[in-house]
């Protein structure tokens, strides 16, 4: 993974120059950057552990880039996709992709299904929305297979469950998400099963401060690989 040292330091002042003006994030947000920052690297490694540097990744809801924008400058070799609807971030998006130098990044503004000549390999995604629904969503714009990595907190093993129960079994390469205790009392990532859409593989990485990265290989991506 390429050291993006002096390019994360100057997404860094973009983030605290335009936060406000744009509406990039709150104030307890931007307390911790720094963090987000970091973990965007661990999104990085983890995808060039599973699909390797030159993944063709979709972001989905990018917002202020994170992860997508830390990912396109650790990644060099990947082609970042980086999708969100709301326009003030689009703009900044657009603004930092320019200002980086970020060759290897797309910005996209508008809703992930509407997207058209991509399949990626690899989908991230801060928990914007339950594994399921992720999956669903991305469901055009993957490949068959590809690998679902978001950042989740606790609760996530009961989403993951209902992907995997439309397999057989699931090859467990990291934490095992139908064994062990139950979860805590909170947030479930509960909900409907997408359609044509299972998960092979789960892979979860503990994050330091709190939560995990939680990496899917799911089967029954509608997109065709073309040279987009």
């Amino acid at each position: 993974m390429k050291d993006a040292g002096t390019t994360l330091r100057r997404y860094r002042d973009l983030v605290t120059r335009y936060h406000a003006t744009l509406d990039l994030m709150s104030e307890r947000g931007l307390a911790e950057l720094d963090r987000f920052i970091e973990e965007g690297q661990r999104f990085a490694a983890l995808l060039e552990r599973l699909v390797g540097a030159d993944a063709t990744v979709v972001d989905i809801g990018s917002g202020a880039g994170l992860p997508g924008v830390v990912i396109a400058a650790c990644l060099p070799e990947a082609t970042v996709h980086l999708v969100e609807r709301r326009r003030r971030r689009v703009a900044f998006l657009e603004l930092a992709v320019a200002t980086l130098g970020l060759g290897n990044a797309r910005v996209f503004g508008g809703d992930v299904r509407l997207m058209t000549g991509v399949a990626a390999n690899a989908v991230t995604a801060q928990a914007v929305a339950r594994l399921a629904e992720l999956a669903e969503l991305s469901a055009g714009v993957r490949a068959d297979p590809a690998w679902l990595i978001t950042r989740r907190g606790e609760g996530w093993r009961e989403g993951a469950q209902a992907l995997l129960g439309t397999v057989g079994a699931a090859t467990r390469t990291g934490a095992d998400p139908t064994a062990g205790d139950p979860p805590e009392s909170g947030p479930t990532e509960s909900g409907p099963t997408a359609s044509a859409t299972a998960a092979a593989e789960v892979v979860e990485e503990p994050l330091e401060h709190r939560g995990s990265l939680v990496a899917l290989k799911l089967l029954g991506g509608a997109a065709c690989r073309s040279s987009a």
